[in-house]
């Protein structure tokens, strides 16, 4: 009998499907990913599996000791600001302290006055203080006034919040007051996410543990909705064995643990690279390395050195603090689905915002309108202007030019070939300054390491950005 392993891989635009079996054969697979819906994306590739094995899936799925899931949903949500409606509990006096930042003067931003401030995943109104207060010594010298947290329930439930956070002074040395308000908040707003600074990150330091709580809060929703979907269609399936899911810290993790820490699925997807990278190096005797992954959202790259990887925590990422330790991945909004736009002042603009899959880029031809880093690669001829993934999608040359030339090309008054080419030249740009964010400017010289690639469009862009890096090999 024939045992497999199996990898999926869901992406913001295309979902990826490893087959392996105990002889080490190794299949590929793609699949458009549905992010209405990732079991459409899954049930395809499963299908195009078992249409090369010639069998059933309840027979492969019922033969898979291990399947393990990577996902860059939550991380797709976090960039694009699409998780839910968030409120705050904390304590009275401190609603802004997720504004506030610790005064925190971003890298590379620290004396401009125009730079514009984070978007803030809990708005203004719906921060709720609350009267209670613990001591440095975990005495409590206010108790818990139960009234501010009803109150606080009822005027979250008429604003339609979908997701709660908590987190009150001093918790992590007594955590009674925060365990009693979440009691509170479960047993008025039943079918709402709890998200609790002491069961997030129980550990000091008041501003990264409210804003770990509030980034797990935005984003459990969207991820729970998600990893339920998903174990329980591969149960339907006659799989025999749970789901494994990929977290920021490069382990792996059950259903009910994802569900709860959506935060510690940020870098789902893109913490297994470092793993995978040292796999593809280890026989030619590469240690040192860079991965960089140009999906259909993001490019995410990861610096591996001397065979360890830098595993980080108390970092901001995209913007946000997060306490909770993190292979360390630097993420930009610069994928093959990123939208190409002009601002205010008429300069050309990429990212972050994404045609994702769904409608995708022009190019597709799915209802996607607005011209995208895909159709930039389209009208330079990068990419077949007939079909991809084997003829399964076809190609729309001509609304991709179309999109280019009315949003970018006609206001610039420039051809659309010329817009196409700067759509292009900004991304890599991007993509070099994302690498020497993880090399130089953390003290590694790029031409001691091997520029490892992956995804759907690094292909594309990866030779320039190698060479206007400086990277040693590609």
């Amino acid at each position: 009998m024939t045992t497999y392993r199996l990898g999926v891989d869901a992406g913001g635009t295309f979902t990826d499907f490893i087959l392996a079996d105990q002889t080490g054969n190794v299949r590929l697979f793609k699949a458009l990913s549905t992010p209405e819906d990732g079991t459409h994306a899954i049930s395809d590739g499963l299908g195009q599996i078992s249409e090369a094995l010639g069998q059933p899936v309840s027979a492969i799925l019922a033969n898979t000791e291990l399947c393990v899931h990577g996902t860059t949903v939550a991380l797709n949500a976090l960039i694009q600001h699409k998780g839910v409606k968030t409120g705050l509990i904390c304590t009275a006096g401190h609603e802004d302290s997720i504004e506030i930042r610790l005064g925190h003067k971003e890298e590379g931003h620290r004396y401009d006055g125009q730079y514009p401030p984070a978007k803030m995943l809990v708005e203004r109104h719906l921060r709720r203080p609350i009267r209670e207060r613990t001591l440095s010594d975990g005495s409590v010298r206010e108790p818990l006034n139960e009234d501010d947290v009803r109150a606080a329930c009822e005027f979250f439930c008429r604003e339609g919040v979908e997701a709660v956070a908590i987190s009150f002074l001093w918790s992590v040395l007594n955590d009674g007051n925060e365990r009693r308000a979440a009691e509170i908040v479960r047993e008025m707003l039943p079918d709402v996410y709890v998200s609790v600074g002491t069961e997030v990150y129980p550990q000091m330091r008041e501003y990264t543990r409210t804003s770990t709580a509030v980034t797990n809060a935005y984003l459990g929703p969207v991820l729970r909705r998600y990893v339920t979907r998903i174990d329980q269609y591969f149960r339907d399936q006659g799989a025999v064995t749970p789901v494994r899911y990929y977290q920021s810290n490069g382990g792996m993790a059950s259903l009910e643990v994802m569900a709860s820490r959506a935060v510690n699925a940020i870098n789902s997807g893109p913490a297994s690279a470092p793993q995978a990278a040292m796999h593809i190096g280890k026989p030619f005797g590469h240690e040192n390395l860079i991965t960089v992954d140009m999906g259909g959202t993001s490019f995410d790259m990861t610096l591996t050195h001397g065979g360890v990887t830098n595993v980080s925590k108390d970092i901001d990422f995209l913007r946000y603090r997060i306490g909770t330790p993190m292979v360390q991945v630097e993420t930009l909004g610069a994928g093959g689905g990123s939208l190409a736009w002009i601002d205010a002042m008429g300069v050309l603009n990429v990212g972050p915002g994404s045609a994702g899959a769904n409608p995708g880029p022009a190019a597709y031809g799915r209802g996607g309108t607005e011209p995208t880093v895909t159709d930039s690669n389209v009208v330079l001829g990068y990419l077949n202007p007939e079909y991809l993934l084997g003829g399964r999608l076809k190609i729309d040359r001509q609304a991709a030019y179309d999109a280019i030339d009315r949003v970018i090309a006609r206001p610039l008054g420039i051809s659309p070939e010329k817009a196409a080419y700067g759509i292009h030249s900004i991304v890599n740009h991007n993509m070099v300054s994302g690498i020497r964010r993880v090399t130089i400017e953390r003290g590694h010289d790029p031409r001691d390491f091997v520029l490892v690639g992956a995804g759907g469009a690094t292909s594309l862009q990866s030779p320039r950005s190698r060479a206007k890096s400086a990277s040693a090999r590609c």
